[in-house]
């Protein structure tokens, strides 16, 4: 039978590698993110403009929230105990950071939506500057509704952690933060307008289907098939790593007077080590569900990271990711330089 120590040490162990793993992956596939979705090819889609913004937060959340628990837990090397500046300011950066990663990506899934409307008025929408406008919004608004971190968080006596010091903030970020912000709207939301886009990528492919000759029938069933995959796997990677994390705060919340041994809160302390690393990957796998579910990403990825240094911007220019609204004029002279469309999150399709 394993005693609370053996536990414990499998806490330990699992911060330590599980940890530094996700942390290593996580930073390489956000910095990747950023090169592909910073591209000179990239700038006229206004998906992108949300996916860099996440990427960037993505980053940020990594280092200020998921490195200093693995120092905290795994290596028990914690300033939050004993630097109340540092409590303060990782707690703040940490949750500001979160949220607009999980945020932007979910206004990139709507912008896809919006992008795949036959209504003009609809496409309008997903134009950059909107984009950037609704990108520094989200920046302001949780900077803002976040300052009673900024202000309550500080090192507790009691306890030994960086917590919060009010009890109605505490609760306010229980239910409000991390049940609603965190765990139930981003993935409700990306469920709902990746289903929707579907629908109408299905409607448009139907009412075309005539003039498209068998070449262009082949390429639409398989880019169909890439969103799909594409959107499944999203809406299976936010339900695993944010559902968990939420039934552990409803948890805790219900126990929070029940008397508890050492070994029963050995154990919590193990499931809470192994919830929190599955809510890091909400930051760490949105590179890599693009490269598993699209095969066009996974080229372009590649030829971006090929051609990162070479001055040549006719490389740059080989490929053009254009909105859904925009369309060429009938008059004008199509060019023989292969164009990308982007469609959501985490996925570049070629149409």
């Amino acid at each position: 039978m394993s005693t609370p120590e053996t536990l414990d040490n499998i806490s330990h162990q699992l911060n330590i590698y599980v940890g530094t793993c996700m942390f290593i992956l996580g930073i390489i596939g956000c910095i990747w993110n950023i090169l592909v979705f910073r591209h000179y090819s990239f700038r006229l889609s206004s998906c992108c403009i949300y996916l860099v913004f996440g990427s960037f937060a993505s980053l940020v959340q990594l280092l200020f929230g998921l490195l200093p628990r693995i120092l905290s837990d795994g290596f028990l090397f914690d300033w939050n105990i004993t630097n109340i500046a540092w409590c303060k300011i990782r707690s703040y950066v940490a949750s500001c950071a979160s949220l607009i990663a999980l945020y932007c990506f979910v206004w990139s899934g709507i912008d896809r939506f919006f992008s795949t409307c036959q209504q003009i008025k609809w496409r309008y929408l997903t134009s950059v500057p909107i984009a950037k406008q609704i990108c520094l919004l989200t920046i302001s608004l949780w900077m803002i509704f976040n300052i009673p971190v900024l202000i309550y968080t500080r090192p507790l006596a009691t306890t030994g952690t960086c917590a919060s010091s009010s009890l109605i903030w505490s609760k306010i970020s229980v239910y409000c933060l991390n049940l609603l912000c965190y765990g139930t709207f981003p993935w409700l939301l990306t469920s709902i307008f990746g289903i929707l886009t579907l629908k109408n990528l299905r409607r448009v492919h139907q009412q075309r289907i005539n003039p498209f000759s068998m070449p262009k029938l082949v390429r639409t069933t398989r880019l169909d098939h890439q969103l799909i995959a594409m959107v499944l796997l999203q809406i299976f990677s936010s339900m695993i790593s944010s559902t968990p994390f939420c039934i552990r705060i409803i948890y805790d919340n219900l126990t929070q007077t029940v008397t508890k041994t050492k070994y029963r809160r050995a154990q919590e302390k193990l499931c809470m080590q192994i919830v929190y690393l599955m809510f890091y990957l909400n930051y760490v796998s949105m590179f890599y569900v693009n490269y598993i579910s699209s095969t066009v990403f996974r080229r372009l990825s590649k030829k971006v990271l090929t051609n990162l240094y070479k001055k040549d911007e006719n490389i740059s220019r080989g490929v053009t990711v254009i909105n859904h609204q925009r369309s060429c004029p009938e008059g004008e002279t199509r060019h023989e330089a292969k164009v990308f469309s982007t469609f959501g999150p985490n996925t570049t399709s070629s149409v």
